[in-house]
């Protein structure tokens, strides 16, 4: 697989993203691009899309095949190829450190190869492409990702309402997708992470996580104009739908926000809330940085766990108080159904462990006897228990 040909271009202005291959953009993906953008896919969703078609035609470069001639075969070859090659991230960072479980969190990292989500979102996105090249005539003949097994043009299109739905099966070289467990950070490690901030930035951007259940990007869009310090609330675009939403935040992040805001930030209306803390060099805090101030954190503690976990454990809390119901919860977290949200009814499996210990700790339970003022004998004869 060639790894430096070609490249994905942002833009300013039109379509945000192109694919530059081998050394002009490619005419059909901006097409397939564009239909997307049409379609009101997100700037997020064509930046995804273009560099698994730059993963593609990297990977035909090497085979020496041409995109419009591509078989079932070089898919297949793909998917074995992503199963077995180290990412990036593996070859920045090197194997050990990468597939090394944390002794903290009991977390492992983020694998040496691609993931099972990963190979199947560029299958997906092949087999999308490949059908918008077929039905515009833009040169294949087929499309090489094979279709799921069993399933026509609508799935369950002629089920028996008599019998149960069973789950489709995967499709060819589809991977097996394993349940993710999530986890929160429990409280004590959450306050060691919080009492080693040095900054107001900080602290009201990990206030603001744990109180309201946004997620990391949506937080870090906030714009001077967006809170409420008398209401306590945010107003966040959310993550798919786009909508402007309205979230509650508990007091004691609005408090550090005021702190943060009266080192001098700006504070134009529409101005961006979080920025770095150079002041020569200042900018609006991305999400990059923002995970390497948490990484920062825990370094002392000696965790890994990520800014998404604090939205789970957010929802943890929230769970776990009696006064929020499951609806509750899914209205603060934006879930689109109530199913998403039962995820985070699992208990701990720290909270079971010590249960169990508890629990073969605790003293067998005596017997009941019989009290020494009562007569054996007769109390015996009474209750008919016989010798």
């Amino acid at each position: 697989m060639t790894g430096n040909v070609g490249r994905v271009l942002k833009a300013n202005t039109g379509l945000p993203y192109r694919l530059i291959f081998p050394e002009a953009e490619h005419v059909v993906v901006s097409s397939f691009l564009r239909d997307l953008a049409a379609s009101d896919c997100s700037p997020a969703t064509l930046r995804s899309y273009a560099y698994d078609m730059l993963r593609w035609f990297r990977f035909l470069h090497g085979r020496f095949v041409p995109w419009e001639r591509a078989e079932r075969l070089d898919v297949r070859a793909l998917v074995e190829h992503m199963r077995a090659s180290p990412t990036a991230n593996t070859l920045r960072k090197g194997s050990d450190q990468v597939t090394a479980v944390n002794t903290v969190t009991r977390k492992r990292g983020l694998g040496t190869t691609f993931s099972a989500n990963s190979i199947n979102h560029q299958l997906t996105v092949l087999s999308s492409f490949y059908d918008f090249a077929l039905e515009m005539n833009l040169g294949p003949l087929v499309n090489p990702v094979p279709r799921q097994r069993g399933v026509g043009t609508r799935a369950y299109a002629h089920h028996n309402p008599m019998e149960q739905f069973r789950p489709p099966r995967r499709g060819t070289y589809r991977q097996r997708v394993p349940k993710p467990a999530w986890r929160g950070i429990p409280d004590s490690a959450m306050a060691a992470i919080f009492n080693g901030l040095t900054n107001h930035r900080d602290r009201a951007l990990l206030s603001f996580w744990l109180s309201s259940g946004a997620r990391a990007e949506e937080l870090l869009g906030l714009r001077h104009g967006d809170y409420d310090f008398g209401e306590h609330t945010l107003v966040v675009t959310s993550k798919g739908t786009r909508n402007r939403d309205l979230v509650p935040a508990s007091p004691d992040a609005f408090v550090w926000l005021a702190l943060y805001m009266r080192e001098g930030q700006p504070a134009s209306p529409g101005d961006r809330v979080w920025w770095t803390l150079h002041q020569k060099n200042r900018r609006p805090l991305g999400y990059p940085a923002a995970r390497q101030m948490f990484a920062r954190a825990q370094k002392e503690l000696g965790s890994n766990w990520t800014l998404h976990d604090l939205r789970h454990t957010a929802a943890e809390r929230m769970i776990a108080d009696p006064a929020f119901t499951l609806v509750d919860v899914q209205t603060v977290l934006r879930h689109v159904n109530v199913t998403t949200t039962t995820i985070y009814t699992q208990p701990r499996m720290e909270d079971v462990l010590q249960k169990v210990l508890e629990h073969y700790a605790r003293p067998p339970r005596e017997a009941p006897g019989i009290e020494p003022e009562y007569d054996d004998a007769a109390l015996r004869e009474l209750l008919g228990l016989g010798e």
